[in-house]
């Protein structure tokens, strides 16, 4: 689902600077170095998503807690490893809404 949203948000990003891309293109830039601008951003979203569902996360677990007097507490090990999932979620996502790009041709976007 996540992946879906992230895809969603990209190729909207991608298709409304189309003419952009293809300029970078027609100037003589390779793919590779769009799809590190669209991964760039794709890491931003990720970084920008992780910190409030971390905050919001931790706050449930000291909530139930407090409610239940259960010694429950969220491991670090889970933290780097939703983050890093949510790191290649974010890149997968990334990868996919440049493929637009690939089959952009400078001439036909203007």
């Amino acid at each position: 689902m996540g992946v879906i949203i992230v895809y969603q948000i990209l190729s909207a990003d991608v298709y409304e600077h189309l003419a952009e891309y293809a300029t970078f293109k027609a100037m003589g830039y390779r793919h590779i170095y769009l799809l590190g601008i669209v991964l760039e951003e794709a890491l931003i979203l990720a970084i920008m998503g992780f910190c409030p569902g971390l905050t919001v996360s931790l706050g449930a677990y000291l909530l139930t807690r407090q409610a239940t007097a259960l010694p429950i507490v969220m491991p670090m090990s889970r933290i780097i490893f939703v983050s890093i999932l949510t790191i290649l979620m974010c890149m997968l996502s990334g990868t996919i809404a440049t493929q637009k790009l690939r089959s952009a041709d400078p001439a036909d976007i203007f």
